[in-house]
């Protein structure tokens, strides 16, 4: 069925902001499996207040700069599955599109389809819920929020939601292209060569880039523990983010047997309320990465979280502009498309990769969802492609799922389990 927003916006397009199109053709693709039955009528009912908030769900778009916000609709289906149950659901091979309605990416571009589509499928025990975003429109933390909003609405028999007011983004002052080339140059970025493009394709077609290995689960106790520890010894503050990229950087040094060596660390940030232009609740991209270079091989794994905290806490307070500085030469460097990353892109996709990347989504309340039947039961981690990813546990006690992917996957895979030497590294903390 296509669903319609119950009151058309008054805003009339949907922009992008230079960092919605810095993402290219990505989807984000999540899915929620509940051991109770959706109540699909209230739900559709609920989507149809959810587009007076998000308008552009239910246009078309219009040029490649934004949305027609002309309320076409967006595709909301149900399907009956009996014969299946929850646990089958959750052994699918291709959970992400078997139980979800497939974005169509060329017909979104065409102007043909929504940048969306929700999908219910009713089994035996429950429901899977299904949904597929151009990730073009929002980023991670925007896209949750959203859906957590629809349960909201269905929970609470909201009948009214406040349309959102775009926050644009202010256009930064003129810089020519030779100007941004120069700052980027002495800011130390790499630029993108032939080698480098060539390999980054290389590797982005290849099964490698498609490579999973099984999900590592890390206690939550443990993680307590070994923040507790740190604190008391040193006096410094350091949160599961910087520990557990410490353990995963210490884990690829093992992996590649290195010695001597520097690794940097890529670490994706939600940029709301830390860079100046963009406020808490902003829809739409405003994610930054933040690189902590120069962590060498023979420090402990107490120094790496010690020196990757200070690095964070340095941009997230926006010390002397820092933050600002870098989103900016990023903005400028999209929009004259000079061939310059902050991070080494070519390290990254290397065999044995020595700039790590993790996208850590601990801050991702998906549990809490609820469409007023009760709270899922699992939800199936994005499929967006992080090298690492940092996933919540649905125990209560702050347990993290860490799922690797693509080269850190097939050096994993190769290694074995290697769940002893994660938690090896975790109880490194309370030794130091």
């Amino acid at each position: 069925m296509v669903i319609k927003a119950k009151n058309e916006s008054a805003i009339k397009t949907w922009k992008f902001s230079t960092l919605d199109m810095s993402v290219g053709d990505m989807v984000i693709k999540s899915v929620w499996v509940f051991s109770t039955r959706l109540d699909t009528g209230k739900m559709a009912e609920g989507l149809s207040v959810l587009l007076e908030r998000y308008p552009f769900l239910a246009g078309r778009l219009k040029s490649a700069q934004g949305i027609d916000c002309n309320n076409e609709g967006v595709d909301f289906d149900v399907v009956e599955r009996h014969d299946m149950d929850v646990n089958a659901v959750l052994h699918s091979k291709d959970i992400y599109n078997e139980y979800a309605l497939r974005l169509d990416m060329k017909g979104f571009k065409a102007g043909r389809c929504a940048p969306a589509t929700f999908c219910v499928t009713n089994v035996g025990d429950g429901s899977v819920l299904a949904v597929q975003m151009a990730h073009i429109c929002m980023d991670g933390s925007a896209f949750y929020k959203m859906i957590d909003e629809w349960g909201v609405i269905c929970r609470e028999s909201v009948t009214h939601f406040a349309q959102s007011d775009q926050h644009l983004l202010p256009e930064l002052p003129f810089k020519s292209k030779t100007a941004v080339i120069a700052e980027a140059e002495k800011k130390g970025w790499k630029k993108l060569g032939f080698k480098q493009l060539f390999k980054m394709i290389t590797y982005s077609m290849s099964r490698n880039s498609r490579l999973f290995s099984a999900p590592v689960i890390v206690d939550g106790e443990s993680i307590e523990k070994a923040k507790k520890h740190i604190s008391e010894s040193s006096g410094m503050k350091i949160g599961t983010h910087a520990i557990l990229s410490a353990v995963m950087v210490k884990m690829c040094m093992k992996l590649n047997n290195s010695h001597n060596e520097d690794y940097s660390l890529i670490s994706v940030a939600d940029i709301r309320g830390r860079y100046n232009a963009i406020p808490e609740g902003y829809i739409g991209n405003a994610v930054s990465n933040i690189v902590t270079p120069a962590l060498n091989t023979e420090n402990s794994v107490s120094s790496l979280a010690k020196q990757i905290q200070t690095n964070n806490d340095r941009y997230f307070s926006n010390e002397d502009g820092v933050l600002d500085d870098y989103v900016n030469l990023n903005i400028y460097g999209v929009k004259h498309h000079i061939p310059y990353l902050g991070f080494d892109v070519e390290s990254m996709n290397d065999k044995n990769p020595k700039a790590i990347y993790i996208n850590n989504q601990l801050r991702f309340k998906v549990y809490e969802l609820d469409f007023g039947s009760g709270r899922p039961y699992v939800v199936v981690p994005n499929d967006l492609p992080d090298m690492v990813k940092l996933w919540p546990v649905n125990d209560k006690k702050g347990s993290v799922m860490i799922l690797l992917r693509g080269y850190v996957a097939k050096k994993a895979l190769k290694y074995g389990d290697i769940s002893p030497m994660v938690n090896s590294f975790l109880e490194d903390f309370n030794k130091e």
